[in-house]
């Protein structure tokens, strides 16, 4: 009987750690990017598909050259190290047409790749930060 309550009680500690916990906050953004060029396979190892959250800066939304949707850049729009998302969700296209550059933008999504000094994320929520 004993064993049970061990079980049980480690369920209910289990249930009341958040699941949503990200992988990686802000600080990783720039070590991704930096690890990226340093050696791409350690990239992969250590960032790629692994989540990250952080709250920034919106800088811009541009169509996106290939495909459907939209190419959200987060950050401060110098030439590298900004953060780079794909957006199709319409719901998520009707707040980001209301913003101005330098919203605060709290951001969610799985690590893809590097590309062009710029973190690319996948599966990407993005939302103002008031």
């Amino acid at each position: 009987m004993r064993n049970v309550v061990i079980v049980v009680g480690a369920l209910a500690l289990a249930c009341i750690t958040p699941a949503s916990a990200a992988d990686l906050g802000a600080k990783d953004v720039a070590r991704a990017i930096d690890t990226y060029r340093a050696n791409e396979i350690r990239f992969t190892r250590d960032y790629a598909g692994k989540s990250i959250e952080f709250t920034w800066t919106f800088n811009a939304a541009k169509a996106k050259l290939f495909g459907a949707g939209y190419r959200v850049t987060i950050g401060n729009g110098s030439l590298t190290g900004n953060v780079d998302c794909s957006v199709t969700e319409q719901a998520m296209l009707d707040q980001i047409v209301e913003w101005n550059k330098g919203q605060k933008v709290r951001v969610r999504g799985v690590v893809e790749d590097v590309t062009m000094g710029d973190l690319q994320l996948k599966e990407c929520t993005i939302e103002a930060v008031r």
